[in-house]
């Protein structure tokens, strides 16, 4: 059983991720800072730098964060069907709920608003991501080889991440559900040209 100290560390660990998030939110990536979020949660910099060695760690716990709970969103919205297309539907949906739902976790996440897509630190997370797409897309295409489903999964999510940032930007005109059906319909169309 974890003493106090550690549970009250691990509490104040979560209000300095949920006051960068807040600041990310409101401000964008690029305005957060340690003194920014000292002052939200209304502690010393030296404290936070007591539970994050610097910015840079902390962005890095957050983007791990991000995939661990993009991961899960997928694999809770395809579990819900056995049908290979209602789970690639599910995926494409899930995929865009997420950005424009957790768009301060989606943007540190790929490298948007200035921060550097932390890829070598996040790899694991991120291929868990990878490795239920690829799951879902070799139930719909059982014929494909791994090449040819790797190809697939990295044009589908290079679908889904375009129109997604399209409509977070502003770039992509209509409403979030046309949005959303635009890219589930793109990722579908191009599977099924994988049929041919």
């Amino acid at each position: 059983m974890k003493s106090r100290f550690e549970r009250e560390q691990i509490c104040l660990r979560k209000k300095v991720l949920k006051a960068a998030l807040h600041i990310a939110e409101s401000e964008g990536w690029s305005n957060v800072s340690i003194r920014k979020i000292a002052s939200e949660i209304e502690y010393s910099t030296t404290k936070v730098y007591e539970l994050f060695e610097n910015k840079k760690h902390l962005f890095l716990e957050l983007l791990r964060n991000g995939f661990k709970l993009l991961a899960n969103q997928l694999e809770e919205a395809v579990s819900k069907y056995s049908d290979p297309q209602k789970k690639a539907i599910a995926l494409g949906k899930a995929y865009c709920a997420f950005a424009w739902g957790d768009g301060a976790y989606y943007r540190i996440m790929y490298g948007m608003d200035g921060i550097p897509f932390g890829v070598e630190q996040t790899w694991q997370e991120g291929m868990r991501i990878g490795e239920i797409s690829k799951k879902v897309l070799t139930s719909y295409m059982p014929y494909c080889n791994e090449e040819e489903i790797n190809d697939y999964v990295n044009a589908a999510w290079g679908t889904l991440h375009g129109i997604s940032s399209l409509f977070m930007s502003g770039r992509l005109y209509g409403t979030r559900e046309q949005a959303e059906e635009l890219a589930v319909q793109a990722v579908l169309n191009m599977l099924r040209k994988g049929e041919d």
